[in-house]
């Protein structure tokens, strides 16, 4: 836990530098993207290493300690703009993990399905458990009394797909239509009711969107309202 917290005390603050645009020297080649996808990366890093070194509850609540009584406040004295994490169970951190690579794995100009060959595609399962993941936590969350701190992470979550600026794999408007500039590109998946809202999500690879309404494997083909060809 001792290492995992010096390793994102160093991340948060050079995320955060460069952000706030003091320094370009930590990420010099993809200055752009840390700016805008900074925070995912790091999020989908730290749970990654809290999987990878099986690192249980007792000592993830540990480390939580730790970055809220020691290094957090170090960190906003400088900068208010850094990386908020959500206190997350082992769990939790599996759960939203699975988003955050339904999020990037097609990111930027990325078109992993192309390497797809039948079923035999890594990345389509990773974007399946991703889509099952995501209907999942609609369900979970759909309670205008849930507060926990997985459902503030997922409503982030949601926010950052509803973001214009970023070049997403997958988006998510709050209205059936939009302008053609919009959903240039853009192909519809399903709608989700989600609280007091319906939730139209797009997909940007017609391929991937072909193979996930045919897949046989995702279990949200039976739970959400796939988009007519």
């Amino acid at each position: 836990v001792k290492k995992l917290l010096g390793n994102i005390h160093s991340h948060l603050y050079k995320i955060a530098s460069t952000i706030k645009g003091h320094t370009n020297d930590y990420y010099e080649e993809n200055l752009n993207e840390i700016k805008k996808m900074g925070g995912i990366y790091l999020k989908y890093w730290l749970y990654d290493q809290v999987i990878k070194n099986n690192i249980d509850d007792s000592n993830i609540k540990k480390f939580f300690q730790g970055l809220r009584n020691h290094i957090e406040p170090k960190i906003k004295v400088k900068y208010d703009n850094y990386v908020k994490i959500n206190n997350l169970t082992l769990s939790e951190m599996k759960s939203i993990k699975k988003l955050y690579a339904l999020y990037t794995i097609f990111y930027g100009n990325a078109n992993n399905s192309d390497s797809c060959i039948g079923d035999q595609c890594k990345y389509i399962d990773y974007f399946g458990e991703g889509l099952d993941e995501f209907i999942n936590s609609i369900n979970r969350c759909s309670s205008d009394l849930s507060t926990s701190n997985y459902c503030n992470e997922f409503n982030e979550f949601i926010d950052i797909c509803k973001d214009k600026d970023l070049n997403a794999g997958i988006s998510i408007y709050d209205e059936p239509t939009q302008s053609t500039a919009d959903t240039k590109e853009k192909y519809l998946l399903s709608v989700e009711k989600y609280q007091t809202k319906s939730l139209y999500i797009y997909l940007k690879d017609e391929k991937l969107l072909n193979f996930v309404k045919t897949s046989h494997f995702i279990r949200t083909k039976n739970s959400t309202t796939i988009a007519a060809t």
